[in-house]
């Protein structure tokens, strides 16, 4: 591997790695999320808002800039994938990046079923809140 290779794949790991750690937050910030729903506590669900999206922006950067390092990897052609460079690389780099990448995705599809109960839950709150208050459900639709 050339040593700028070598120095992207030491970007994408620590990428990873730095992924790793920011969904653990956002996995954080979710249950804090659903609590503060729980509990009906309007401003702590405002902070918690605006700081799980700023997170889901930095992780959004952060998957642009995998891209970025996938292509230099992989070169220009076809779509660059982390399942495309693992069948490239050797066994002794492979094992750990696929088993660090693993995990990313496992705590990806966590924090994606923690994000859907929590607007199962706020919209269910909504819901209740419209019928107890007497609102109609269409009362503002256009006709």
């Amino acid at each position: 591997m050339t040593g700028r290779r070598t120095e992207a794949l030491a970007a994408l790991l620590r990428g990873l790695q730095a992924d790793r750690s920011a969904y653990a937050r956002l996995r954080e910030l979710l249950e804090a999320q659903f609590q503060a729903a729980l509990r009906h506590q309007a401003e702590p669900l405002r902070r918690l808002a605006d700081e799980i999206v700023a997170l889901v922006d930095e992780l959004d950067a952060h998957t642009r800039r995998r891209g970025l390092l996938l292509r230099q990897l992989l070169g220009p052609q076809g779509e660059p994938g982390i399942g495309r460079l693992l069948q490239r690389l050797p066994a002794p780099v492979e094992q750990p990046l696929a088993g660090l990448w693993a995990a990313l995705e496992a705590q990806v599809r966590d924090c994606k079923a923690l994000n859907q109960r929590n607007c199962q839950l706020i919209t269910d709150q909504q819901a209740l809140m419209r019928r107890v208050m007497g609102v109609e459900e269409g009362l503002y639709a256009e006709s």
